[in-house]
Order: C-alpha cells, then sequence, then structure tokens
C-alpha cells in the first residue's frame, strides 16, 4: 500500500497520480481520467464525476507522492485493495487493445508520433 497513510482514499488518489504519471511519461495514448470514465461513467450515470481527478495535481500530498518509492505492482496492490480493479482491468484491456505489451512500454515508451 501507498506510503504510511492509513486513509484510503488518500491513497487512492496518490495512486492514479502516480499512474497518470506513468501514462504521461510512457507516451501512452491514454491517461487515467479516460480509463476511470470508461470503468464508472455507465455505472454510475447522473452521479458520475471525475473532475477530482483534474484537481489531485493541486494536493500538495498527492503532488509529493511522485517522490515517494513506487512500482506499478504498488499502484496496482493499492487500487486492488481500495476496491478499483475494474480500473487495472480496464488498463490492460486498453493495452491489449492497442497491442501495447507492458515491456514495451515500460522500457521504449510509445512513439508520440508512430501511427499519425
Amino acid at each position: 500500500m501507498m506510503g504510511h497513510t492509513s486513509d484510503p482514499d488518500k491513497d487512492v488518489a496518490k495512486a492514479f497520480y502516480q499512474l497518470d504519471f506513468y501514462l504521461k511519461i510512457l507516451h501512452l495514448p491514454f491517461r487515467v481520467k479516460d480509463l476511470y470514465r470508461r470503468v464508472y461513467q455507465k455505472r454510475l450515470g447522473d452521479y458520475y464525476t471525475d473532475e477530482w481527478i483534474d484537481e489531485l495535481s493541486s494536493d500538495p500530498d498527492v503532488v509529493k507522492s511522485i517522490h515517494e518509492p513506487f512500482t506499478t505492482q504498488t499502484i496496482v496492490e493499492t487500487l486492488m485493495h481500495t476496491g478499483h480493479e475494474p480500473i487495472i482491468r480496464a488498463l490492460l484491456r486498453e493495452m491489449r487493445r492497442r497491442k501495447i505489451g507492458f515491456t514495451q512500454a515500460y522500457i521504449m515508451g510509445i512513439n508520440p508520433y508512430h501511427d499519425q
């Protein structure tokens, strides 16, 4: 689990922020907000909102989490333990759909100009 905090909401916020960091750095063509929308928009209907994801970068504790030790494993564990397994499944589906191997994305990144 993330850091030494016992606040599950803060742990999820940090995990989403760290995952989004990975997706951005690796030039993947989707972000956490896209995954979140795919998973929760239909389920939650009129109650759906994702503005809070944009606000993660306004929380100093969340932003500092980039400097804490984290790996894809710690992110996945945190999301799984806090009920966000559907986000992990959506991530894996999206990578399969785009034929992106995890090792390929992690080691080489994705060329943002490849399919243009």
